[in-house]
């Protein structure tokens, strides 16, 4: 991370940003010059074992993000004899791509230890290097903007996206001597593990947190008053005993339409989809104004019963009447709701009233005064104050993170730029 890196002022074909030992050019080559690719093998559904029995399989579903996941859902084993699929089983250090699906060209990493030896399948395209070659080198390019955009570009079908094999051959990009690939491989790696690092530290305090939330939402953790006695036990109370629904009407014509995101909350959908989604026409839509909150019937990942959101981010939206608006009483902590939500508390009374199996183009099927009726477990206003308080330091923690991650990853885009031709 601290190597010297001079630019160049050479009229040689070369990036603007390098190491200062080396000054040849850089040389202009398909990818099919350096590496050795193959897809894999097609295998019969018969032949195939999900139970951990047999070789593991290596799938596009496995590669994600630059590394191999693992699940009981994604994971299959071949069950018969492979000795003579020798040239489809993964060494160290290959470099392999999911040729089809939705992140065609994005599902890219290197074979590790734990999953060397696993069997090639259809559609997974595994590079080796050839001729001086760091396959890091090369796997940096292919895990880049540049050969996303390129995927882009050759990927006509109108059906599921893919790549051919003929196509990632025929990607062109600029090698240097081998010294230099390995210096820029070993740099970017470096930068590269920071990011793992980081994303690391941000899964265990999300981790710790929902732990926490956990105990604290359950009464095993409890906090003490100032004169470190127990607060009286939480009382059952219904939505709409502490919170009035909200149908206040856009006659303002306000154009802040608002969608709810999972990570981001009440969104602006100008923000979140670069376009508006919503019809142009928008007075008769729900108008929220600032610490409102708002249900989205509609279930996500994450949110089996639809996600509850509180407006933060701006002064005013508005949002489809689809959704149920409400605000709470001054007697409610609202950062206390707003973590209580997001712990899900209030599934399982949702669950209660929304009709089984009764969804209408992915709603929920519950009216609003079932909703409104739903039953909330509350702790006195105090210890709701000193809950949301905690989490918030932890969420705190979370965003300090999250935002280290954000820079780390864009320093390593600048460098991408300047250290490659």
């Amino acid at each position: 991370m601290e190597e010297t890196v001079v630019l160049n002022k050479k009229k040689i074909l070369a990036p603007k940003l390098r190491f200062s030992e080396f000054d040849s050019g850089w040389k202009k080559e398909t990818l099919s010059t350096h590496i050795e690719m193959i897809s894999g093998i097609a295998i019969k559904g018969e032949d195939i074992s999900e139970d951990a029995n047999g070789i593991p399989i290596l799938r596009g579903i496995n590669i994600t993000e630059g590394k191999i996941r693992h699940s009981k859902d994604i994971d299959r084993y071949y069950k018969l004899d492979a000795s003579q699929l020798a040239k489809f089983r993964l060494k160290v250090s290959d470099l392999v791509i999911g040729m089809d699906g939705s992140k065609v060209g994005k599902n890219v990493a290197l074979i590790s230890e734990r999953d060397s030896d696993s069997l090639l399948i259809q559609r997974v395209a595994r590079l080796r290097p050839i001729n001086n070659t760091s396959i890091v080198f090369v796997y940096q390019h292919i895990n880049s903007i540049r050969f996303h955009k390129y995927v882009d570009e050759v990927n006509t079908s109108s059906g599921i996206p893919h790549i051919s094999a003929k196509q990632i051959n025929d990607f062109t990009l600029y090698f240097p001597s081998l010294p230099e690939q390995q210096k820029i491989a070993s740099f970017l790696s470096a930068v590269d593990e920071k990011i793992q690092q980081l994303t690391r530290k941000k899964e265990l305090l999300e981790q710790y947190k929902k732990g926490v939330m956990q105990q604290l939402f359950s009464g095993k953790l409890r906090f003490k008053n100032e004169k470190g006695k127990s607060y009286p036990e939480w009382e059952e109370k219904r939505l709409g005993g502490v919170a009035e629904r909200v149908t206040r009407k856009n006659k303002e014509n306000n154009l802040n339409v608002l969608t709810i995101s999972a990570q981001q909350g009440l969104i602006s959908q100008l923000e979140y989809f670069n376009k508006q989604i919503s019809s142009k026409d928008v007075t008769n839509y729900y108008l929220l104004e600032k610490n409102e909150f708002a249900y989205n019937k509609s279930y996500s990942t994450g949110y089996p019963m639809g996600a509850i959101k509180r407006l933060i981010k701006y002064d005013k939206g508005v949002v489809s009447t689809l959704y149920i608006c409400f605000r709470f009483s001054k007697d409610v902590s609202l950062d206390f709701m707003e973590q209580y939500f997001e712990n899900g508390k209030h599934n399982i009374e949702i669950e209660k009233v929304a009709q089984e199996g009764a969804r209408n183009h992915g709603l929920l099927n519950i009216g609003v005064t079932d909703f409104l009726n739903i039953k909330l477990e509350l702790p006195p206003l105090d210890e709701q104050i000193k809950i949301a308080n905690y989490l918030s330091l932890i969420d705190n923690r979370i965003q300090t993170v999250n935002n280290q991650i954000s820079r780390t990853q864009t320093f390593k885009k600048g460098l991408l730029q300047q250290m490659f031709v």
